[in-house]
């Protein structure tokens, strides 16, 4: 930790010749007076300076560790879809894991409260993340201690990423940011619950340096539309609440048992986590030649208009499957509706914000699917003992769906037509 000069050297009067000399010399360098609380204060500096050295000479493997696992999982990344500078092809960002609500409760894929902590959007992202990871984890590392630091980096990571989940549904979210707010939390509650027994002048540094900071990067979040705040305030609340239960790793104190034992069962449920991620993973392919590519907004534009195209296209399937069980009276063919209609749910979960509007259409597409699903369980569950109910709850939604495809039909052109796209009518022969 560096600590700046904000003023200059403090003076006081020599009782034996009058003279102006610095408070921090024992005794007077003109007539050499020992002054009465020379020792007092060579005590305190040695007791300060003998704080600050074992606090702060520790190491912090861990922090360097998260910071490899970062840039590691941008590789990957890299490697399925193309350089990203600031967006990245949605569905290598779902298949790695980001947090991606309508997965998570119809697939229930709840690792990827995890996995999205450690993924980013284009490397501006990365490098940001990482370096306010490198500032501040190192010093709550060094605090802390690492098997502490783990379970505060764990736990804020993931309550930002529920923050996201229940505040900002239909956001697909990732970084390091909900975790690294929480360390920012955990560093000002420090400051403030040791401030009678750490050197003043390290709680001086921490709130000079850290509520700025804090302060600052929430006016950026809420004044960029698409940083995910709920992950931040989810991150850093926790933080605040957390330093206030976990006691911080004294000079001289190892860490007991129980430490370990939370440490490495973070550190296992980060690994289960993405050995999921890599078992459910159904993103791009993996090649070497994709590292010449570059993730752009037309890719966004592609990745758009077909899974929102497939996302329609399911959901007509599963209305017509659906009219046909009621014409047959067959109660057992709902699996396959079902599944169309769980198909078309994980591709619009994967649409990727473009714009306002865009976005408006994915949510209505993403609402239709959600209702045709609720429909098919409820009357799954029941074995058509209703199925006028069923016909004209049925009807609705298909009602619903088709002005859904009308307004879609009529906007979708000049929003291509601004990304350089046509519709064009293809015939075959």
């Amino acid at each position: 930790m560096t600590f700046y000069k904000t003023s200059g050297p403090q003076l006081r009067t020599c009782p034996g010749c009058g003279s102006q000399v610095p408070v921090t010399v024992p005794s007077c360098p003109r007539c050499e007076t020992i002054f009465p609380d020379a020792e007092q204060l060579a005590a305190q500096q040695a007791t300060e300076y003998s704080f600050l050295s074992a606090l702060f000479t520790r190491a912090n493997p861990v922090t360097m560790i998260f910071i490899g696992i970062n840039v590691g999982m941008y590789v990957l990344m890299c490697f399925a879809g193309g350089i990203a500078v600031t967006s990245v092809n949605p569905s290598v960002l779902v298949g790695f894991g980001a947090k991606q609500n309508a997965l998570i409760v119809n697939q229930h894929q709840y690792w990827r409260l995890i996995t999205s902590m450690f993924i980013h959007i284009g490397i501006i992202h990365l490098l940001f993340n990482n370096y306010a990871l490198w500032i501040i984890g190192q010093e709550i590392e060094r605090i802390y201690g690492s098997a502490r630091f783990v379970v505060l980096y764990f736990l804020t990571g993931v309550i930002g990423s529920l923050g996201s989940f229940y505040f900002n549904p239909n956001a697909t979210s990732a970084g390091a940011s909900g975790a690294i707010f929480g360390l920012f939390g955990a560093m000002a509650t420090f400051a403030f619950r040791y401030r009678s027994e750490i050197p003043p002048r390290l709680s001086q540094d921490i709130k000079r340096r850290v509520l700025p900071l804090i302060g600052v990067n929430l006016i950026i979040g809420f004044s960029v539309g698409f940083v995910d705040n709920a992950a931040h305030i989810g991150g850093l609340l926790s933080g605040i609440a957390l330093a206030f239960v976990v006691p911080y790793l004294r000079p001289g104190e190892k860490d007991n048992v129980l430490w370990r034992v939370l440490q490495y069962a973070c550190l296992l449920l980060i690994l289960i986590s993405f050995v999921e991620a890599f078992r459910n993973y159904n993103g791009p392919k993996l090649a070497l030649s994709k590292l010449t590519q570059q993730s752009g907004s037309r890719t966004l534009v592609e990745t758009y208009f077909n899974k929102m195209l497939e996302g329609n296209n399911r959901l007509r399937l599963s209305i017509n499957r659906d009219e046909e069980i009621l014409r047959q009276m067959k109660p057992d063919d709902f699996k396959p509706a079902i599944k169309s209609v769980d198909d078309g749910i994980n591709a619009v979960g994967s649409v990727p914000r473009i714009s306002d509007e865009s976005d408006q259409y994915r949510t209505r597409l993403l609402e239709l699917l959600t209702a045709q699903k609720s429909l098919l369980n409820e009357f799954a569950q029941s074995g058509l003992k209703d199925p006028a109910k069923l016909a004209n709850d049925e009807q609705q939604i298909s009602e619903k769906r088709e002005q859904f495809e009308s307004d879609y039909s009529k906007w979708l052109p000049g929003f291509l037509k601004e990304y350089g796209y046509e519709l064009t009518n293809r015939k075959g022969r």
